[in-house]
């Protein structure tokens, strides 16, 4: 059972006055039955001092003793020099009688020894076993006789029980009262402690909003203080912990890299968002251990080494697999007494892949100047050569202006490209596009060349196909897709241009009925320079830059272009645009 304060608070001050009023009372009765006996001897003392001066040689003692008995109201007993009963008033004859007592024997009694030696003496005893307690003062007279005077105690004893009864009456009264008065006094001095204990409660509980207040100048008034000062420490402690700890999450959880804090054991003790996608795990890292955390042997490796040797290791790490990975490792070991390592990773996959496409960009484009540049440079040769006749030199000169014209075409695609990576989002003109009109247009320069090359040219674009965009863009895209399906497609095949409003998107679909493309290359079509069949492209006057600028166009324009095609079948572009401005 768990006592409160307040409770042995109460208890404590019972139990103090009850013992300061038990001992007390036990003094009062104490020094008032020994004040008692002390004037009870006092006066026996006196009045068988006075009855000595009655007793002598020639005097009947037995007569003696009754008459004095009479007078001091106490048994009187005399005894002579040798100790023997010579009188006593307690023969069960009047004190008239004539009739003289019987000797008794010699006494031994302690207040006869001392009477003896010539001094007064006192004693207390029972008459008989069992009998009425008595008190003796006996002192010795003339002729070396010796006066004993006895009372009983039983008054005394009664006065001694009476005041018993009384100091019980009064102790119980003084418990009662101290029950009273602690009681009160344990409430008013439990309050403030328990104002202080609720404080303390809600201050365990992360509630640091509290009023504490007390202008007491005692120790709980203190103490009070104190608590009020800790809370209000605390909460501006706190405060900044979490203030810190909500900028570190915000940086941790805002990097590129990924940060990964391994123990000494090798668990994991801090891991941010970025650290879970670049090593491809699942669910909260914290707790983990290294083995169940990073999958790649080699990366797993590293930190192990690093948890072993406490090396700093840098370098970067190639993952197996198709979607393999790219990842920069650094990898630093904690403080000795902290242990572990933390480690900071880096998927350079997207960079790689953006170095190797600038080489191929390179290696694309070198490609494409090599042909009419070298055509430009042969025939320029031999006509400075001067060795040709003039339908010769004309031949000649033809073919280097069409291969003048195919560079231009090129450099003014790429210019065209670069300009469309590079415009910022915000200058990207906004206008309400009429997509029929749009489609109609193209058909109208197209059809001169689809009658040429026996295409048929099918057109059914709805009435409610308005989009936001850049006119001039939107024109450009569907005239190189409509150009791309009419190169592509089947010979005097069909060429359908579809488009209508799907709720707040205008969808325009662009399909041919070809041979249509394999799958593995309809993830790369819009990339520059690629190409799905280069020798039919190169025939056709195709450098791979279409489709590239028909996608930042499109994308310009805050829309999207999809590819599907089925071998044998044929392709269908996709462009999506907004029916309002984002």
């Amino acid at each position: 059972m768990t006592l409160t304060f307040r409770t042995k608070l109460l208890a404590s001050n019972i139990a103090l006055v009850a013992g300061v009023v038990l001992v007390v009372l036990l003094q009062i009765s104490q020094s008032v039955g020994a004040d008692m006996r002390r004037e009870l001897d006092h006066r026996l003392e006196e009045q068988a001092r006075g009855a000595a001066q009655w007793v002598g040689e020639g005097r009947h003692p037995g007569r003696l003793a009754t008459r004095l008995a009479v007078v001091v109201h106490a048994d009187v007993s005399i005894f002579d020099r040798e100790g023997a009963l010579v009188g006593s008033s307690d023969q069960g004859a009047p004190p008239s009688s004539s009739t003289a007592p019987a000797a008794g024997h010699a006494g031994d009694e302690p207040e006869l020894v001392a009477a003896r030696t010539g001094i007064a003496g006192h004693a207390s005893r029972q008459r008989a076993p069992g009998g009425e307690e008595m008190h003796y003062v006996a002192v010795p007279a003339q002729d070396g006789l010796i006066v004993r005077l006895a009372v009983p105690l039983s008054d005394i004893n009664a006065t001694l029980r009476d005041l018993h009864e009384r100091l019980a009456g009064a102790f119980a009264v003084a418990v009662l009262a101290a029950v009273a008065f602690g009681f009160f006094a344990a409430r008013v001095a439990a309050r403030p402690l328990r104002a202080m204990t609720d404080s303390a409660t809600r201050l365990a509980a992360g509630q640091y909003d509290i009023q504490v207040a007390s202008t007491s100048p005692d120790e709980f008034g203190m103490l009070s203080r104190s608590l009020g000062t800790l809370a209000t420490q605390l909460k501006a402690k706190i405060s900044d912990l979490t203030t810190e700890r909500d900028r570190l999450s915000a940086i941790l959880s805002g990097m590129v890299e990924g940060v990964l804090v391994l123990d000494g054991s090798g668990n994991v003790l801090l891991a941010n968002p970025a650290a879970a996608t670049i090593l491809g795990a699942e669910g909260a890292l914290e707790g983990r251990d290294v083995a169940s955390t990073v999958h790649d042997a080699k990366l797993r490796a590293v930190l192990e080494k690093t948890l072993a040797s406490r090396e700093i290791h840098e370098g970067e790490i190639e993952t197996p697999g198709d979607g393999g990975q790219t990842i920069a490792v650094y990898v630093r070991p904690l403080a000795v007494d902290v242990g572990g390592v933390v480690t900071v990773l880096r998927d350079m996959t997207r960079i790689r892949r953006l170095l190797a496409q600038r080489r191929d960009f390179v290696a694309d484009v070198s490609h494409e100047f090599r042909t009419p540049v070298t055509a430009i440079q042969g025939y320029a040769e031999t006509l400075l050569r001067g060795a040709t006749d003039t339908t010769t030199a004309r031949q000649f000169l033809e073919i280097i202006h069409r291969h003048a014209l195919r560079l231009g075409g090129l450099v003014e695609s790429l210019l065209e490209l670069s300009e469309l990576e590079v415009r910022p989002p915000e200058e990207a003109i906004r206008e309400t596009v009429d997509v029929q009109l749009i489609a109609k247009n193209v058909a109208e320069t197209l059809t001169k060349r689809a009658l040429a090359e026996g295409v048929t040219l099918e057109l059914d674009v709805a009435d409610d196909a308005i989009a936001v965009g850049d006119p001039s863009g939107l024109e450009e895209v569907i005239e190189n897709l409509v150009d791309n399906a009419m190169k592509y497609g089947k010979a005097r095949g069909t060429v359908r241009v579809t488009g209508g409003r799907h709720g707040a998107r205008v969808v325009l679909a662009i399909a041919d009925d070809g041979a249509g493309i394999d799958p593995k290359h309809l993830p790369h079509l819009f990339e520059r320079f690629y190409r799905v069949d280069p020798s039919r492209s190169r025939e056709r006057g195709g450098a791979g830059l279409g489709l590239a600028i028909v996608k930042q166009i499109v994308e310009g324009m805050a829309g999207s272009v999809e590819v599907a095609s089925i071998v044998g079948t044929g392709t269908t572009f996709t462009v999506s645009l907004p029916t309002r401005a984002a």
